[in-house]
């Protein structure tokens, strides 16, 4: 994948206001970008290999036990939250991984993540 996503992810970083890690990554756990703020120091592989490993028992469980197609998954903790999502860019399926502190609103992260997934697959 050699498309840059810097200059979108430079537009989207103002949506949050706790944000932490914003990455993509394809399923398979190769990271495609990822940003880290100081705060919260980890490699971009780790994001990858968590993202891409959480995505997919997610989506299996959403499938086995529920019977339907996963729309995300949340991780919540005293000290901020995980947000993951399934999305694709052109036809290799992809996993965005939004972590924000305790300051966010859950659910207005939950919604900008899931809405920068969708403008993701447009790309």
């Amino acid at each position: 994948m050699t498309k840059n996503f810097s200059p979108f992810f430079d537009k989207i970083k103002n949506k949050f206001t706790d944000l932490r890690i914003i990455a993509l990554t394809t399923a398979d756990g190769f990271p495609i970008y990822c940003d880290v703020s100081g705060r919260n120091p980890v490699e971009a592989e780790k994001v990858a290999a968590v993202s891409s490993s959480l995505i997919s028992l997610s989506n299996a469980a959403a499938q086995q036990l529920i019977g339907d197609v996963l729309d995300s998954t949340t991780i919540e903790t005293h000290s901020g939250n995980m947000f993951i999502c399934n999305t694709h860019v052109k036809e290799k399926k992809c996993v965005l991984c939004i972590v924000t502190g305790p300051k966010e609103n859950i659910g207005h992260a939950r919604y900008f993540t899931q809405q920068i997934a969708q403008l993701i697959s447009k790309q």
